[in-house]
């Protein structure tokens, strides 16, 4: 299933966001997943498209205090979270990614596997053969300055 959104703004792509992580929250999506993996979602488009704004509308939901940037150095980041459903909100940024090896090496198996893990995965095309068969992708395509589309991929 693809479901396409158009974003006119930053803000706005945050509200897209929110409306996203409190249908998580909801369950709404429950039944796309498998109860045995975190509920990971690759975020996919060309810089600027829009990727971290989005996990900023998905932190400011998940009541999150601290800031989000995005980890493009550290490649990997967690906060911990207080909801029913995850313990902890993980943002992984691949830009600087050589190898897949790599993002073994940092125990990326692990909290993929965690059910009480929300893993968000920008530039997760560059690792789409390690995500979990049942992943969502989110894919940002730039319009024009300020607009973004936002497709949705639904296993």
């Amino acid at each position: 299933m693809k479901i396409r959104i158009l974003s006119e703004s930053p803000e706005e792509t945050q509200k897209i966001a929110c409306f996203f992580v409190q249908a998580v929250l909801k369950g709404y999506l429950i039944n796309f997943f498998k109860n045995n993996s975190s509920l990971a979602i690759s975020l996919e488009g060309e810089l600027g498209s829009g990727k971290t704004e989005f996990l900023k509308g998905a932190a400011k939901t998940l009541r999150l205090k601290e800031k989000i940037f995005s980890p493009t150095f550290v490649i990997m980041k967690s906060f911990s979270l207080k909801t029913k459903s995850f313990e902890s909100l993980w943002h992984i940024d691949c830009y600087r990614l050589k190898k897949i090896k790599e993002m073994e090496e940092l125990g990326f198996k692990n909290i993929v596997k965690n059910k009480k893990n929300l893993v968000f995965v920008e530039w997760g095309d560059k690792i789409k053969k390690i995500l979990p068969k049942n992943h969502l992708t989110i894919k940002f395509k730039m319009i024009d300055k300020n607009k973004r589309q936002l497709e949705f991929i639904i296993p």
